[in-house]
């Protein structure tokens, strides 16, 4: 961003936060809050608040770029590291465009879609499988290209070794040849259906079996037979990744075994979007669409730009074709492309 274009967008994130009430952080005296500030190099932490009245001040004195805080319980949490005294911390789980595959070369809202699916298997683990009631758990919208999942109370005492495990399970590299457990989980059963599966495909006369395995596996066949597929090791391999494909969830992992992790504030503004990083009614998730219901009410007025690029604008109904040059498009827009480098403003907006 040119200079213009820095103070623009910190005058409109004043704007925003100056009709903040509130962030959802709880226990907020017990958590280091980090902020990143405009025009400069590295990030203000270490710092605490006592009230959730004295963090509203001091944001609206500062708006920030990006807003964060600790995912850690601590004593001190306004002193250096060595003196916090660690009390615990909320596993937090993070998905991302990042971690999907081929993402790069998605529309926005198509990789936010493929990203919904991994949240969707995340949640039905955690559920289902490690039996964590929904009150415990809290879906925010990043801001920008995936979501965070916030565990409270049930694992917060479990050191970096022991939410490792939990991971590995969420991943279903628990599951893998060399890391069998002697106890039967859900990924015990996931498996056995899919075999199941597997010898129907065996005992059809689909003359494509073997190609349609090989897709949803990902794994090459060769040569091999009907007969030596059912009664040898392959048959339970290939299960195993089909079941980890299908039910494990991509997760940033290091996120997640991180007790002193840093994560975005609910409700702040993410500094690469401009959009809100937001609470999801967890029994919405599926009607959640964040290109619509993550839009600050306070930008729904218009802005001029200068596309410096020419760019896709999935905003709206419809997907809308911008050229280099300027346009005036609702400020929530503006705001995006310029924060994303296609765009800049030309003038500060009073």
């Amino acid at each position: 961003m040119n200079e213009q274009s820095i103070k623009t967008v910190q005058e409109l994130f004043g704007r925003y936060y100056g009709e903040v009430d509130s962030f959802g952080i709880r226990s907020l005296e017990k958590r280091e809050l980090a902020f990143t500030p405009f025009g400069k190099q590295g990030m203000v932490r270490h710092t605490s608040f006592q009230s959730m009245p004295a963090l509203i001040g001091y944001v609206r004195e500062n708006p920030p770029l990006h807003f964060y805080y600790s995912s850690a319980y601590y004593d001190s949490p306004d002193s250096n590291m060595d003196n916090k005294r660690w009390k615990g911390a909320d596993l937090i789980f993070d998905i991302d465009g990042d971690h999907i595959e081929g993402a790069d070369r998605m529309r926005y809202s198509e990789m936010l879609s493929v990203v919904k699916e991994e949240l969707i298997k995340l949640l039905n683990i955690l559920t289902d499988d490690l039996s964590v009631s929904k009150n415990d758990l809290e879906v925010v919208f990043s801001g920008s290209r995936g979501y965070h999942v916030h565990v409270y109370s049930v694992f917060e005492k479990l050191e970096s070794q022991e939410r490792r495990e939990i991971v590995d399970y969420i991943s279903g590299r628990c599951v893998s040849s060399e890391y069998r457990s002697s106890s039967r989980t859900r990924w015990d059963e996931r498996i056995n259906n899919v075999k199941g599966e597997l010898i129907q495909v065996l005992e059809s006369q689909d003359k494509k079996w073997k190609q349609r395995i090989e897709e949803e596996s990902g794994e090459s066949l060769g040569d091999i037979g009907k007969r030596e597929f059912k009664n040898g090791e392959v048959l339970e391999r290939v299960a195993r990744k089909i079941a980890i494909k299908r039910f494990s969830s991509r997760i940033d992992e290091p996120v997640s075994i991180d007790i002193h992790r840093l994560i975005r504030t609910p409700g702040s503004l993410h500094g690469k979007s401009g959009l809100l990083v937001k609470i999801v009614d967890f029994d919405r998730i599926s009607q959640f669409d964040p290109i619509a219901d993550a839009i600050p009410e306070v930008f729904r007025d218009n802005l001029e730009v200068i596309f410096t690029k020419a760019v896709k604008s999935e905003f709206g109904e419809a997907e809308t074709e911008y050229r280099e040059g300027k346009a005036i498009i609702p400020t929530y827009a503006a705001l995006f492309w310029v924060l994303r480098g296609a765009a800049e403003f030309q003038v500060i907006q009073k």
